[in-house]
């Protein structure tokens, strides 16, 4: 890739400015104009909940996790475990400053990062709906084409959906082959919704056609249910989350409905989230309700499908987040679906477009069970109804979700004919000779693009040592952070699979004086 561009790396001190003009490929980190310095005597964190990754090796395999071994680590440091993510080579625990430390010396720790919480999509309106005695059909059903593509095998696809529950014995909702857990014991029983927002999901995907109350997009489909909200909505991990996703698959989910999120990226949730779509899982998260055009995770990780919100006319709802990681829009202001106990509501928000989509991937994929999770996406996206811009954007994302359209569009072009959304020119490069002092920071800014698979930052080589931290969307500190190695000297690596697009902080931080230190960086 030949040398097109120029950039400045600027310090800051409180006496002087100084710049220094360094060249630089194309594409590459740039500095932010910014350093500073901040004196803390050990590198430290907080007594809060992470997540500790493992290497391969630690299993002496590829499939099979120890967690007796993983857990003899966390004792020996001192940590508090709480469960094992061991289809993510990965243990939850609680730490102190002395258990960060220690388990950051271990080798065979490939990473320990902090615990995101992840809340509930909160409705944004409510009301009580007027249910007649006759059945009606909601207005999203008609307008993802659920009523045009009719599927009387219940069993062809089955639909995860991880909320706050299900209200079992509902007139209006599959009851037979509903199956379900709790994510944990301080939830309550699945089959019990307090809340009333899982209850309302389930039936815009699944509620049943039989002459009374709604119907759902895919009427009486197979559904499991994770209750990972206790009544009260209450916010929960990203750890959850993922144990919830795994607890989906083991139930032997296609499609999974996560009308949730929270704004802080979790590289660990992110390799997760990638690790079930490659296993065959179909992703589908809410975007989010702020009515601005910040990320929610887990739906603007690459893996996942974001799903914004529209409403009856079409036109996007005010509350829905918009950024260039929303997928698809689907129905989601005044939303009439079931609720607890045995009745009906009228609601609002992302978590009520994303069961639209939901049900339309599971019954478009249950008329195409020989295609892939990756070419249902695709036909899905090719196929949507463009709104806003031409082409895909930030607010409609690809469009409005359309069942038939999709179904007969394998149906004409083949499973492979949904489209490619196409490649991403690998990008390699350097910035070397950088150089700092003890407690001092020198930030830089790195924007990576959508579709890429695969970023990676290194330091080496030089003198001293240099700390290498890495954050998206914020500068990091040194609590906060998606990567740090925190190893001694200046050979650092961080990789992260499947990176958000958008802006990645990079910093060094100057454990001590360094100097001749080589910052390598490349995506592809």
């Amino acid at each position: 890739m030949s040398i097109n561009k120029r950039f400045k790396l600027s310090t800051i001190s409180t006496v002087m400015l100084s710049t220094i003009s360094l060249s630089a490929l194309a594409d590459a980190p740039v500095f932010d104009g910014h350093s500073d310095t901040q004196k803390f005597a050990v590198k430290s964190a907080n007594d809060q909940r992470y997540i500790v990754r493992f290497k391969q090796d630690l299993s002496g395999g590829k499939t099979n996790f120890n967690d007796f071994i993983a857990l003899n680590y966390l004792f020996t440091a001192g940590a508090e475990p709480l469960f094992s993510l061991g289809e993510q080579q990965a243990m939850v625990a609680h730490l102190d400053e002395y258990s960060l430390k220690t388990l950051r010396g271990f080798s065979s720790v490939e990473s320990i990062e902090i615990d995101p919480k992840r809340y509930l999509s909160p409705a944004i309106k409510s009301q009580q709906a007027i249910t007649p005695f006759a059945q009606s059909t909601p207005y999203g059903i008609n307008m993802v084409q659920g009523h045009l593509l009719s599927q009387s095998n219940t069993s062809a696809r089955k639909v995860c959906v991880i909320d706050t529950g299900y209200n079992l014995g509902h007139p209006d909702l599959p009851y037979g082959n509903v199956t379900g857990n709790a994510n944990n014991n301080a939830v309550g029983r699945w089959n019990n919704d307090g809340n009333g927002h899982g209850t309302h999901v389930a039936g815009t995907i699944a509620a049943e056609n039989n002459n009374q109350g709604v119907v759902g997009v895919y009427p009486g489909m197979d559904l499991h249910i994770v209750k990972i909200f206790d009544d009260n909505g209450q916010w929960t991990y990203a750890s959850d989350l993922v144990k919830a996703i795994q607890q989906c698959k083991d139930a032997g989910s296609h499609v999974v409905n996560m009308s949730l999120g929270g704004g802080n990226y979790s590289n660990s949730e992110n390799t997760a989230m990638q690790n079930f779509v490659d296993g065959g899982l179909m992703l589908v998260a809410a975007a989010g309700n702020d009515g601005n055009s910040s990320k929610s995770y887990p739906a603007s990780y690459n893996s996942v499908i974001s799903v914004a919100s529209v409403t009856s006319n079409e036109s996007r709802s005010s509350f829905s987040q918009y950024n260039d990681q929303v997928e698809m829009a689907a129905p989601g202001s005044s939303v009439n679906s079931t609720y607890p106990t045995n009745t009906y509501r009228s609601l609002s928000g992302t978590s009520m477009a994303t069961p639209h989509v939901v049900g339309v991937a599971a019954l478009v994929w249950s008329h195409n069970t020989q295609c892939t999770n990756q070419e249902i996406r695709a036909a899905l996206n090719a196929t949507a109804k463009d709104k806003g811009a031409a082409g895909r954007d930030n607010y409609y994302g690809h469009g409005i979700v359309k069942a038939k359209d999709a179904s007969d569009h394998i149906a004409a072009n083949g499973c492979q004919g949904g489209g490619d959304p196409g490649g991403v020119q690998p990008v390699n490069g350097a910035l070397p000779n950088l150089q700092g002092t003890q407690n001092g920071w020198t930030h830089y800014t790195w924007d990576i693009p959508q579709g890429v698979k695969e970023m990676s930052l290194q330091i080496t080589g030089g003198t001293g040592d240099a700390d290498l931290y890495v954050r998206y969307n914020a500068r990091p500190d040194a609590n906060n952070y998606a990567c740090r190695p925190w190893k001694n000297g200046n050979e650092e690596q961080c990789v992260f699979t499947n990176p958000s697009s958008g802006k990645w902080h990079i910093s060094l931080y100057g454990y001590n004086n360094y100097s001749g230190v080589t910052l390598n960086y490349a995506y592809k």
